[in-house]
């Protein structure tokens, strides 16, 4: 073989090498994913760091998990499967949750926290939340979701 062929099959096992190894690989029965970004609002302002949660509904069933985080402007991409871009079609029910621990006491090797959530329950429970939105396959998948006045409900302490 002369040089150039080397080169030339040494360049593409390198491209498809570096090209497999990049690329997630989706789970067999994952359907078609359209993007969809969720604003949030508490208060009148952005809402940073909370967790938005989409869930099935009976006449759009979710097998896989879609779940997204707000940054600081209270915009969320959502992901599926915890790695893929987007969400299947459908209509859904959205939670959203906002925690954070904090340490109350600290004892010897133990240390105690308690946790709270700043939303509203209606909004957590996916029974009573009022958000919905419909991800189409062609158009905009955007809601914005206004959920409330901030709320510090204790969720519990844990000992560690």
């Amino acid at each position: 073989m002369n040089a150039k062929i080397i080169f030339l099959l040494v360049a593409l096992v390198t491209l498809l090498v570096v090209g497999g190894c990049s690329k997630q690989l989706k789970p067999d029965g994952l359907p078609p994913l359209y993007p969809v970004s969720i604003m949030v609002i508490q208060d009148g302002q952005p809402l940073a760091g909370a967790l938005i949660s989409l869930h099935g509904t009976e006449d759009s069933p979710l097998k896989w998990g879609v779940h997204g985080i707000t940054n600081s402007s209270g915009r969320a991409v959502l992901l599926t499967h915890g790695i893929h871009s987007g969400a299947p079609a459908g209509e859904y029910a959205v939670t959203v949750n906002k925690v954070e621990e904090v340490v109350v006491a600290q004892r010897g090797d133990s240390t105690i926290t308690e946790a709270f959530t700043f939303i509203e329950k209606q909004h957590v429970d996916r029974e009573t939340t009022p958000n919905r939105i419909h991800i189409q396959k062609k158009g905009k998948n955007h809601a914005e979701l206004d959920v409330g006045k901030p709320v510090r409900v204790s969720l519990g302490r844990t000992a560690a």
